[in-house]
């Protein structure tokens, strides 16, 4: 048995305890404890030291074992009967041993260091806001609200405002500063641009915003009001809302209508329009021509491109007044000058959103609502239809509902029959506790 096998033991048992005291909700506690931290010195945990060949093995971790409780970084539950009595059985750790393990395991990297890193970085941003060269960009209203409950959260060993745990925070942290100080900078609105040209601005660096993007998500949907408690898996394209680009931006849509002065018609793409942002202007004089009904925005793409199928294609929308847009999820500031424009000119058309039936969906319509500053009635995700294909629902998590609840009340300070229809969806979802996307919606049903 070599030093170096007796170091390496060390190492491991100090790994496993502390890995198992930063999960445990003893974490940072002071103790007395209500359940210490327990390593079984067993086959099941060291399969190699109880192996046939594991008698060396066997001997450093016991001689770790009891040098460690020397140390005070552990202590040893030992057998107290039979032919192995006084042989250790588990090591333990307590709050009296937690500084004394940390000492002992010099290369281990506590959890501590990075909650103390990144709450430091979200205490400083709220307070300075993050600045490079000459620019300075301040964290304000519920940016700044957020960062100061967020630092206070860590300081207290809780990163579950991100939807994380602690093990995955700390494999993660090293992005959080930098996604946190791009999260201010978005917050403020002023950005519009693709996304290497922003990320180059903030960082020097043109390709880390695309690296922090999933964090920056993470952090955008805990702290931005209008998407609290939308999962970050299906707010992938969140960054185009706050002006972030990685490709072209396009308006997808069907219905009929001239593009001047393109020399084309909306209805002369099939199956349906894919035309640049660009083109918005000739779009809206087109429609300005026409006495639109119907506005419809849909939130997913395989519905769209199936409801205008079922339509009857771009003419049979013209044909009843209706033109059909495709928002991508949350659609893009761009998008959403041209449907507010579109909204303002044809005032007494219809407005409505077909969207999933769930929390993402909601805070779509939601945001769209606001931002064209009219009625946008619930299309075919209703309140009703949940109900017939209550069978096709996935549960809610817990997160959901809480963030469903909060809906709700944000919700009794708005007026209006959409609103009212969006009540009766938010409702039904928490009494069934279920959710629904609108690729299930079948028209026969």
């Amino acid at each position: 048995m070599t030093n170096l096998d007796r170091s390496s033991m060390r190492a491991e048992l100090l790994r496993r305890l502390l890995d198992k005291y930063e999960r445990s909700t003893s974490y940072g506690h002071p103790g007395p404890w209500t359940r210490e931290i327990v390593v079984r010195l067993d086959a099941k945990t060291f399969p190699e030291a109880f192996g046939p060949d594991g008698r060396e093995r066997r001997l450093a971790l016991d001689s770790a074992a009891e040098t460690l409780a020397v140390q005070g970084a552990l202590r040893i539950d030992r057998e107290a009967k039979g032919p192995h009595r006084g042989a250790a059985r588990a090591v333990r750790l307590g709050s009296a041993e937690v500084a004394a393990a940390y000492a002992a395991a010099p290369e281990y990297e506590a959890l501590a260091v990075g909650l103390r890193e990144v709450a430091g970085v979200a205490g400083r941003l709220a307070r300075d806001g993050h600045r490079r060269g000459g620019e300075v960009w301040c964290a304000t209203g519920w940016m700044a609200d957020w960062l100061n409950t967020f630092a206070a959260a860590l300081e207290r060993g809780d990163p579950s405002a991100l939807e994380m745990g602690r093990e995955r925070f700390k494999h993660t942290w090293r992005h959080l500063p930098d996604a946190l100080a791009a999260a201010v900078v978005l917050a403020g609105g002023d950005q519009n641009g693709w996304e290497r040209f922003i990320s180059e601005r903030l960082f020097g660096d043109s390709k880390r915003l695309g690296v922090l993007r999933t964090a920056l998500v993470s952090i955008l949907v805990a702290a931005d009001p209008r998407w609290r408690g939308v999962p970050p898996d299906e707010a992938f394209e969140l960054l185009e809302a706050y002006g972030v680009r990685r490709k072209p931006g396009l308006i997808r849509a069907a219905g009929v209508g001239a593009l001047e002065p393109k020399g084309c018609r909306l209805e002369d793409f099939e199956p349906v329009a894919h035309l640049p942002e660009a083109w918005a202007p000739y779009l809206l004089n087109g429609q300005a021509r026409r006495a639109l009904r119907i506005v419809t925005t849909v939130e997913n793409e395989f519905p769209f491109l199936g409801y205008v199928e079922r339509a009857g294609g771009p003419a049979a929308l013209g044909s009843r007044d209706e033109l059909v847009v495709y928002t991508a999820g949350f659609p893009t500031p761009a998008l959403v000058r041209t449907l507010a424009n579109l909204a303002a000119q044809a005032a007494s058309a219809e407005l409505r959103h077909w969207g999933d039936a769930d929390l993402g969906g909601l805070r779509i319509w939601l945001y769209l609502r606001e931002r064209l500053g009219r009625p946008v009635h619930l299309f075919r995700t209703t309140a009703e239809w949940v109900e017939r294909c209550c069978d096709a629902g996935r549960p809610l998590s817990a997160l959901e509902r809480r963030a469903l609840t909060k809906l709700g009340k944000e919700l009794e300070g708005l007026e209006g029959p959409d609103v009212l229809e969006a009540q009766k969806l938010v409702d039904v979802l928490l009494r069934l506790g279920i959710k629904i996307e609108q690729e299930h919606f079948d028209e026969a049903r």
